[in-house]
């Protein structure tokens, strides 16, 4: 299937180099910069597009791989295309990849003739070159652009899940939470190392072993056997000097996911009585 994509950024131009196959011919990319343009065929031996009606024209999927702001402002100028009988939409599929967004930002694509798709890898595309190897995709859309997509990437491995649109925002949500909230607290923690004297770089030497290992065990146990710490003792002497330790959002963040581990630990240890420290989480000015 001819593949174009509206944008070559970190997203449009990971995704393209991993689509790439006996599936997948990636005829072009369009943006509003060439020179980004360039340099994303360039990783893929295709064609630049000057403008959105060529991109359009020579592709039977198209990719819209800008950022979520900008979708829909390109979907409407692809409808103008057509409504000035510059293209046909009829037979196309149109996809993007927003977490937040779903296929329903084509608005009126079927009305059209055409297939809308939102296709989500559930990581972080921090580069040019991320690499999508085995990441779970989310999908939502028309039944016939939903299965071109997901036969895509399974045939490149990726495992795939249908999603109601309607829980896109919270789905994103714990995509975030688990991601990007997690960095927060990472550096909370490196801050708390340097009031202790320790170097940047000695706080994540320090770190590292720990995240890792806690992030593996969450993962293959789950979250109540990978629990452990003072809240799941119900070491209330310890949760309150640390809680002594802190002041204003940081104390605040440490409170609340604090009592939200209560929950967890209270399911790890059905006949543990929490009540006490529960009290303590539960004294927002200590």
């Amino acid at each position: 299937m001819k593949t174009g994509f509206i944008g070559a950024g970190k997203a449009g131009c990971s995704l393209s180099r991993y689509l790439a196959g006996r599936q997948t011919e990636i005829c072009g990319f369009y943006s509003k910069t060439p020179k980004h343009s360039r340099q994303a065929a360039d990783y893929t031996k295709s064609a630049v597009f000057l403008n959105l009606e060529d991109v359009v024209k020579e592709s039977d999927m198209i990719f819209v791989t800008t950022p979520d702001s900008v979708i829909g402002q390109i979907w409407e100028a692809i409808k103008k295309l057509e409504d000035q009988k510059k293209v046909r939409l009829g037979g196309k599929i149109f996809c993007h990849v927003s977490g937040s967004l779903s296929s329903q930002t084509f608005s009126g694509a079927g009305e059209r003739g055409a297939f809308a798709c939102a296709a989500h890898p559930m990581l972080a595309i921090s580069s040019k070159d991320a690499d999508l190897t085995g990441a779970f995709f989310t999908l939502d859309g028309d039944e016939r652009a939903v299965a071109a997509v997901s036969s895509m990437l399974n045939d490149k491995g990726n495992p795939t899940a249908v999603i109601d649109p309607s829980c896109k925002k919270k789905y994103h949500m714990a995509a975030s939470a688990a991601s990007n909230l997690a960095v927060g607290l990472a550096q909370m923690a490196v801050d708390a190392l340097a009031d202790c004297g320790f170097s940047e770089e000695a706080a994540f030497t320090m770190l590292t072993p720990l995240m890792l290992g806690n992030v593996k065990n969450i993962c293959e146990k789950g979250t109540a056997k990978a629990l452990t710490g003072p809240a799941e003792r119900c070491d209330c002497q310890t949760v309150a000097a640390h809680l002594a330790q802190l002041n204003g959002e940081d104390k605040e963040i440490y409170r609340l996911l604090s009592m939200r581990l209560l929950s967890i630990a209270q399911t790890k240890n059905p006949t543990r009585d929490y009540s006490k420290l529960k009290t303590i989480l539960e004294e927002k000015d200590q």
